[in-house]
């Protein structure tokens, strides 16, 4: 199996912020961001933790950052060695992306290297390790203090109200107690192989281990790290299990043959290979990388964040991006691990409910930006405005309301794709009905119209907001109802018990002639002769211009677009795909000659202020056989955190982070899009439509529980489906 290695030969202290997301490690469970031993929360160093989530003040609610295990200070004959404090002879950071291997060396002046590589234990989730080597090329005296440093990096924080640092024997620890009560316990220990002297050291914010030594010319020091995080959301007595993982944990290079072996197995299950494309290869097996490292294979109900495990940024919610994005990735190498996304939703129902009924709504209003329960953290106010510095009322939390469908949809996806309804059973039908109940509530009737609307809505195109009748809005309320209607059907056929229980529960089955109107009354935007579907009522008539004219009508490059006064709101320049998005998610109902005009039409008129646009109008040129216009489209999916200078300010905001849908995206671009893949009960067929130079494509996925070789062109020989 061939390697992945990200890697760069310099020091820039200003990339520091996006090569923290470049070389993530990370294992459903945590992600360390890829700085240096060195650095602390000035280079936004982090262990974010999944699913663990804190409040400071008034500030947003966002995920914790655990105290800091890997953190190294080295001193030569008293000297710091430390980027960018001293400047570097020479200097590499590698991303071995194949084996889940953070590394780096450091030659500094007076020949002294320093390497190290590091592992968040892809099968033992609560385990961290590394290996430092301190290599001299004359006789020196040497000092490294290896500490747990609390002091986190914390966008709206800080989220420890309580810090305890100790030390017993050669363990340290750290047990930090947040703001709303958790507990976040941090054990280390730290061992070197050569003779030396050992001080442990408290205080504040951190626990750390001094050791001095001294080495000949030529000898080389190695320092072992092994860590163990526990929080009390895993275990009533999270540092009692921190100190028991790390006493029973075995040696470094044991860990590191064990963490490698479950890497290559993730491989074997989701590999890709592109002949003739050597970079479009690289970036869509990094994208793998992202999703594989970041799936939370250690529990049944779980979900991704929109910026994965890459720190606190969108405030490590779940969005519509896990359904749309990168469920089908999921879908197609670890298919238990989307059953664990879906059953996240199903968990959250309750919290679903709450939303609606806070609205005056019946049945359920997914949270927009769902943390644990539900809750969702989306704010009132998500901008800045740049010039007066005030906070700016949006309405994403209160008027996106087709997070609720994306839901069903991923439901849907999951039961078409596996085979398997047992997700309808376990909960999923009563989502189901819950959003259909949602929907109708919403519907607005005309007194001289029989037709019904949603009204005052945001559809994926952010920068225009109370508009009615979003065209993917409707069409994805009526895919909601539409798909009550036949699952209903079939649960009454093949489950009249869980039928019957579902319905005394809820009480839907009266209201199921209620849906069936709402299918047939719902204001569809129609293509018009050219075929072009309007966006929104009254979208054709704002300004028609171009996203460059746009562009240069900002006086900040930091304005938001959209909003009441943004750049943007009066013109029919949009931040992303949206009907395109449409035309993809129900490709089933949309001619080829209406992608074809709907494409033309939105595309110079997209800004791609998302990374999740530019794979939807991929999807839609490969739908139209132009293979070449969809690939620079795929490839801006699969480079999101490979190339640098992506956005990473929202008004005054921070927005850096990695983009895990963006690289779900572009795997979606591959399979259903230059694959030409079309899934069947019976099988996957494929109609590949491959962009010049591509000589054949490869990928391993799961279908209907059994695993399948979909290939093409010089790989076909290979292809069992």
């Amino acid at each position: 199996m061939q390697t992945l290695l990200i890697q760069t030969h310099d020091y820039d202290a200003e990339k520091l912020p996006s090569r923290g997301n470049s070389f993530l490690i990370a294992n459903g469970y945590m992600g360390v961001r890829g700085t240096l031993e060195e650095h602390g929360k000035e280079a936004l160093a982090a262990v974010n933790l999944a699913g663990l989530y804190d409040r400071y003040g008034q500030g947003w609610r966002e995920p914790i950052n655990a105290p800091h295990p890997f953190s190294i200070r080295l001193f030569a004959n008293g000297s710091p060695l430390a980027l960018p404090l001293t400047a570097p002879l020479a200097h590499c950071q590698q991303l071995d992306a194949q084996r889940g291997v953070h590394l780096r060396e450091t030659r500094f002046a007076g020949g002294v290297t320093f390497a190290c590589e590091r592992i968040a234990h892809m099968e033992q989730v609560h385990l961290l390790a590394s290996q430092a080597k301190v290599t001299v090329e004359q006789d020196a005296s040497i000092q490294i203090i290896a500490a747990i440093d609390g002091d986190v990096w914390d966008i709206h924080g800080p989220h420890f109200r309580m810090l305890e640092p100790s030390s017993q024997g050669q363990l340290l620890t750290v047990l930090a107690t947040t703001n709303e009560g958790d507990q976040v316990a941090v054990c280390a220990q730290h061992t070197l192989d050569c003779p030396h002297t050992r001080t442990n050291q408290a205080d504040g914010k951190a626990t750390s281990a001094i050791f001095t030594f001294s080495l000949r010319a030529g000898e080389t020091a190695t320092l072992s790290t092994v860590a163990a995080i526990y929080t009390s959301k895993d275990v009533p007595l999270p540092l009692s299990a921190a100190l028991d993982a790390v006493r029973r944990c075995p040696s470094y290079p044991v860990l590191l043959d064990t963490h490698t072996a479950c890497w290559q197995r993730l491989w074997q299950a989701a590999d890709i290979a592109i002949d003739g494309d050597a970079e479009a290869e690289h970036a869509i097996r990094y994208s793998a990388y992202h999703l594989l490292s970041i799936a939370p294979r250690h529990c049944s109900s779980l979900s991704v964040p929109a910026r994965g495990l890459s720190g606190q940024t969108y405030k490590g919610a779940i969005f519509w991006d896990t359904e749309m994005f990168m469920l089908d990735f999921y879908l197609a190498t670890l298919p238990e691990v989307a059953k664990t996304l879906m059953h996240y939703r199903i968990d959250t129902l309750e919290g679903a409910r709450a939303k609606a009924r806070e609205y005056g709504l019946r049945g359920a209003f997914y949270a927009w930006e769902s943390q644990e329960g539900g809750y969702d953290a989306c704010s009132d106010y998500n901008v800045t405005d740049v010039f007066t510095g005030r906070p700016m009322r949006t309405y994403f939390r209160d008027r996106q309301i087709h997070i609720t469908a994306a839901v069903v949809y991923g439901l849907n996806k999951v039961v078409r794709w596996t085979g398997d309804p047992a997700l309808w059973l376990e909960g999923g039908a009563e989502v189901l009905m819950e959003a259909a109940r949602f929907y109708h509530s919403l519907l607005v009737k005309r007194v001289e119209q029989d037709a019904y609307e949603l009204r005052d809505v945001i559809g994926p195109d952010e920068y225009h907001e109370h508009v009615n009748n979003n065209a993917y809005t409707n069409e994805m309320a009526r895919f909601v109802w539409q798909c009550a209607l036949d699952t209903t059907a079939w649960l009454a056929r093949e489950h009249p018990a869980d039928y019957a229980k579902l319905d005394k529960k809820l009480g839907f089955s009266a209201e199921l002639p209620a849906y069936r109107q709402a299918v047939e009354r719902l204001v569809r935007q129609e293509p018009g002769k050219d075929g072009v579907i309007e966006q929104f009522d009254g979208y054709f008539a704002l300004e028609d211009t171009t996203v460059d004219a746009v562009r240069a009508r900002l006086q900040d490059p930091r304005e938001y677009w959209g909003g009441a006064y943004g750049v943007a709101s009066q013109t029919q320049v949009i931040k992303q795909a949206d009907v395109i998005t449409l035309l993809f998610m129900q490709r089933e109902r949309y001619r080829r000659e209406i992608v074809h005009a709907n494409y033309d039409y939105y595309l110079p008129r997209t800004e791609h202020g998302s990374s999740l646009s530019a794979c939807m109008y991929a999807l839609a040129a490969c739908t139209i056989g132009r293979p070449d216009d969809a690939y620079p489209l795929f490839l801006k999916s699969a480079q999101a955190d490979l190339v640098e200078g992506g956005k990473e300010w929202a008004g005054l905001v921070y927005i850096g982070g990695t983009h895990p849908a963006a690289a779900g995206g572009a795997y979606m671009a591959l399979l259903w899009g230059f694959l030409g893949a079309t899934a069947q009960r019976d099988g996957l067929t494929l109609n590949p439509v491959l962009p010049q130079g591509w000589r054949g494509v490869r990928l391993r996925v799961q279908h209907y529980g059994r695993p399948v070789t979909l290939a093409c062109g010089s790989w076909a020989k290979d292809a069992n489906h």
